[in-house]
């Protein structure tokens, strides 16, 4: 249910921004960079991409998916690395992890909101 309502504002704003532009060729691809922490499940918001996307302009094109990772931080012992789980998911506005040197609690930062949308028309393929 997540990922559709996350889909959901992303499709409509592509569709508007197509509409305002008066875009009549096709949509080849989508390229979508989220952040870690901004889904459950990548199986699931490609499928809710799928689903939203048909009957639309958008209904033949690929999406090319990016998730940007957390980053851990440990305050005991000072280790710093990507953090790119998985089915990781939280909403805890400071989340957690086992720090992998250590074994003490670091925090995640990052890893959260669309940081692009790029879509790609027919006749732009090599651009």
């Amino acid at each position: 249910m997540h990922e559709y309502a996350l889909m959901q504002g992303i499709v409509n704003a592509i569709q508007e921004q197509l509409a305002a532009e008066k875009v009549t060729v096709p949509v080849l691809k989508v390229g979508l960079t989220l952040g870690i922490f901004e889904i459950h499940s990548e199986a699931a918001a490609r499928q809710a991409f799928q689903v939203l996307t048909r009957g639309t302009p958008l209904e033949e094109a690929t999406l090319a998916l990016t998730l940007l990772p957390a980053t851990l931080k440990c305050p005991a012992c000072g280790h710093s690395e990507p953090f790119l789980v998985d089915h990781w998911h939280s909403h805890d506005p400071l989340p957690l992890a086992d720090c992998p040197r250590c074994g003490q609690a670091a925090h995640l930062t990052g890893g959260r909101g669309v940081g692009a949308i790029e879509v790609v028309l027919a006749g732009e393929e090599g651009s």
